[in-house]
């Protein structure tokens, strides 16, 4: 039922619908990556300038166009407002928008509310080093509803052992690396996150997810080596896994 209405909607109606929820859990997600690693709850309180406190209404926080039209600065005091949440916001509208360019609506819709999923661990990697439980529990949970639309070539038995190869797959080699360097060499959500792919996409994609992820790391190392001319002592794995998963469910 849900893609016969999603078939029937025009697609200028489809491409403005998801790019708008895409801006709205963008505006979301940058709320909780600013407020969480703070120790704060992002669902009390009211949105405020983080310079003079003052509360922001609602025409100070519609995503995207609240920060263009206000030129990047507080209404109240006119002090510049960090660009990271603009950002967060398009790349979480990005995600809907390419999603629904390359597959099916059904599909889309599927597939972007996997990658606003991993939109949040990405950036808490990124920043923190920290891919939180419970996000990556509501994700594996997400893939027991939502996965079937987006892979529904993947069967029940294919998802179990995308979980079970997923989380082995890393973890033996978190292990080994400990025992053999005694350090961490890796987190210890890598493969919490890396099972949690694993419902949604099944364990045939799991290769594929985890060479793209790996060749997302070796960019990095390489533009962080380019700039600094130093290299990364911590990579945010999470972050690349979570990008890699995304584009493979988009690639199939």
């Amino acid at each position: 039922m849900l893609g016969d209405i999603l078939f029937a909607l025009p697609v200028w109606y489809q491409l403005g619908l998801i790019v708008v929820l895409g801006a709205i859990w963008g505006s979301f997600v940058a709320a909780l990556c600013s407020r969480w690693p703070r120790g704060e709850n992002v669902s009390d309180g009211r949105s405020h300038c983080d310079q003079c406190h003052a509360k922001l209404g609602v025409s100070d926080l519609v995503p995207i166009l609240s920060y263009l039209w206000l030129r990047g600065k507080c209404r109240y005091c006119a002090h510049p407002i960090g660009a990271a949440a603009i950002f967060i916001e398009l790349a979480s509208a990005a995600i809907g928008l390419v999603a629904l360019l390359t597959l099916n609506p059904v599909q889309a819709l599927s597939a972007a509310i996997f990658g606003w999923l991993l939109l949040p661990l990405v950036i808490l990697d990124y920043l923190r080093l920290w891919l939180p439980n419970r996000l990556v529990l509501a994700l594996a949970l997400a893939g027991l509803l939502v996965g079937p639309f987006l892979t529904p070539e993947v069967t029940w038995l294919d998802r179990a052992c995308g979980v079970i190869l997923g989380f082995l797959s890393l973890e033996i080699v978190r292990q080994a690396f400990r025992k053999l360097r005694n350090t961490e060499g890796m987190g210890g959500g890598d493969p919490k996150l890396f099972a949690g792919i694993g419902i949604w996409l099944g364990w045939q994609a799991l290769p594929m997810t985890l060479l793209l992820a790996c060749i997302v790391g070796f960019v990095f190392i390489a533009i962080t080596y380019a700039r600094t001319k130093k290299s990364a002592l911590q990579l945010p794995f999470g972050s690349f896994l979570g990008a890699a998963a995304f584009s493979t469910a988009l690639i199939g």
